[in-house]
């Protein structure tokens, strides 16, 4: 029995292994261990074949089939989330941006969902809503988002809605997943006796 590799290097990912296997006439299986090797990187799944040949020749013996390929099931899991989970912006201030951090470097590339959802601001009236794909390339451990802010013009209290990240990927886990973004009012009111009674009533 020999190992070689695929997508799974030997002496990274596995042991290269090459060993006689020797059957008496009453066995009908024999085990050989392959030693796996733990990386602790985040990566896909990875592939090495196995292969069978004869080392005595018995015009009575056939090996089929002669080949079977292993996989290395990637058991790591990496942590995506909000480098804040409040962030401040000013009505007047242009656009909210929000940063968002990988926990560690990795060797693949790794994608999340960002979204955003109304609370007391509503979109279209005070915010652009947003939906992008964030992309962490290998080396990449941090990338921000832009959320466009309307400003109206009205006097207001603070308004909020909030920052969202998703993913399909089942090596990643995302936490926070939620921000809050805070928009502060940036309208000044000249109250003088008149107008503030107007502005009471109002």
């Amino acid at each position: 029995l020999t190992t070689a590799d695929g997508t799974a290097i030997a002496s990274e990912d596995y042991k290269h292994t090459q060993v006689d296997i020797t059957c008496s006439p009453t066995q009908m299986q024999q085990s050989v261990a392959i030693v796996i090797n733990d990386d602790n990187l985040l990566e896909f799944n990875e592939t090495f074949t196995l292969s069978l040949s004869l080392v005595s020749i018995a015009s009575t013996v056939t090996i089929d089939p002669n080949t079977a390929q292993i996989t290395i099931v990637d058991d790591e899991k990496v942590v995506i989330g909000f480098a804040s989970e409040v962030v401040n912006v000013e009505e007047d201030g242009g656009n909210a941006v929000l940063t968002v951090l990988l926990a560690v470097s990795l060797q693949r590339i790794v994608t999340v969902t960002f979204t955003t959802s109304s609370g007391t601001a509503t979109d279209f009236s005070d915010y652009i809503p947003t939906s992008e794909k964030m992309t962490f390339t290998p080396g990449v451990t941090s990338l921000e988002v832009s959320v466009h802010i309307i400003d109206d013009g009205f006097l207001e209290f603070n308004e909020q809605f909030f920052g969202l990240l998703s993913t399909s990927d089942p090596d990643v886990l995302i936490r926070p997943d939620r921000a809050t973004v805070n928009i502060l009012p940036n309208a000044i009111v000249n109250l003088t006796t008149e107008n503030a009674v107007e502005v009471i009533s109002n």
